[in-house]
């Protein structure tokens, strides 16, 4: 799986599915060759009123170590049917949780596995910090924790999302986190529009 957190959304309302266009350069999560398009996959995604997202996302194909990717932008949540704006709105407890349209059962599931992944995933955000500052220091030492991202990154649970699994931390919790191995910046979220088009634009400035 790659992550792309640089993108267009665009629509084919004969079809009604969303095809993302990149905008920034892929490589293999695994060895970081090139890779190259070799066909499609369908990918629904649950959005928080009850809309369905339909995509056709591109699988990519590593020219050096022939293993075959899955493009998805970061509004997806992987492995899971809902977008991770819903879930993050669920776990925030937020106004918008009230609008949730998934069943009482699916909430208290995500509640339950995201606690039980929020000690590893901490772990593995300073061994991000580590590998990308050099530094054999804690995450802490960056004011960068979890709980600082979580209240200075709008969107902190693809931004997170992002981080883990570009840069090949394999989390095995119940919680989506099965990444590849790879590299990837800390960056955070932004959205403006561009057209008929949406675009996604993500800088660490952006997040306030």
């Amino acid at each position: 799986m790659i992550i792309v957190p640089k993108f267009e959304l665009k629509y084919n309302e004969k079809k009604g599915v969303y095809t993302i266009i990149s905008l920034v350069p892929c490589k293999c999560p695994l060895c970081s060759g090139a890779v190259y398009h070799r066909d499609h996959k369908a990918r629904d995604a649950k959005r928080l009123n009850g809309e369905v997202w339909h995509f056709r996302l591109r699988r990519l194909l590593c020219d050096n170590c022939d293993k075959l990717h899955t493009e998805i932008p970061d509004i997806i949540q992987p492995y899971k049917h809902y977008d991770s704006e819903t879930i993050q709105s669920v776990l925030d407890g937020g106004e918008k949780a009230g609008d949730c349209v998934a069943d009482n059962s699916t909430i208290s599931r995500w509640k339950a596995d995201f606690a039980e992944a929020e000690p590893d995933i901490e772990q593995r955000l300073a061994s991000v910090y580590v590998q990308e500052s050099d530094e054999k220091a804690p995450l802490l030492s960056a004011g960068l924790t979890f709980a600082a991202i979580r209240a200075a990154v709008g969107r902190w649970l693809a931004f997170v999302m992002r981080m883990l699994i570009n840069n090949g931390h394999k989390l095995c919790t119940r919680f989506a986190f099965c990444p590849p191995q790879g590299c990837v910046s800390i960056q955070s979220a932004g959205r403006k529009r561009d057209g008929g088009h949406e675009k996604y634009d993500k800088t660490l400035d952006e997040t306030g």
